[in-house]
């Protein structure tokens, strides 16, 4: 676990990461740790060896400009990990630069899932969400990750309405349609 840039990993380049391409978030960054310039980052994605590939990351800061980071090396720090960028080397630069921040990759770089009954939240955002009659319900803009069961956040009429990812709700879900038919959440959309 963990690695060090030049041992491998991804080449992109960093005219390519920030060329604009759409991008997924794989980490925030929580705070600055130690004296070196390390971060406490919360990953986003299913397995943080994902951080094994990765050698460049673009970090978006609201009301910042984007800005293309190398990572030299991670590693585990539960619950999380660690992460040191190039040219990051003390708390006061870390937390300037990187605290409060999505660490972004280009959509093309994405991991592939574990399973095929999987998909990430980002395919999901946008769906549109019917009943099994057909009625518009409105359409996904978010997924919160909870305790017992992940939950859809649907966006009708202004309003968002909270309904359990459960199989039990779940008539059919069609990322490639970008449609997610529900049913037994009538009393939910009134």
């Amino acid at each position: 676990m963990g690695r060090s840039s030049g041992e491998g990993g991804d080449e992109t380049s960093p005219e390519r990461v920030a060329a604009g391409a759409e991008r997924v978030t794989v980490g925030y960054v929580v705070r600055a740790k130690g004296v070196k310039g390390e971060v406490k980052v919360k990953p986003l994605t299913h397995s943080v060896e994902r951080f094994d590939e990765l050698s460049v990351v673009v970090v978006e800061r609201q009301g910042e400009p984007d800005r293309v980071f190398r990572i030299e090396r991670w590693r585990p720090d539960q619950p999380g990990i660690l992460v040191k960028f190039a040219g990051i080397d003390t708390p006061e630069a870390a937390k300037e630069c990187l605290v409060k921040g999505y660490l972004t990759i280009c959509r093309d770089e994405v991991a592939p899932l574990p399973s095929s009954d999987a998909f990430y939240v980002f395919d999901l955002v946008g769906c549109r969400v019917e009943d099994e009659s057909g009625r518009d319900l409105g359409a996904v803009v978010d997924v919160l990750e909870m305790p017992s069961t992940d939950v859809f956040i649907i966006r009708r009429n202004g309003e968002e309405v909270m309904v359990p990812m459960v199989s039990s709700f779940i008539s059919d879900l069609s990322v490639a349609d970008r449609r997610l038919i529900l049913r037994g959440v009538e009393e939910l959309f009134q």
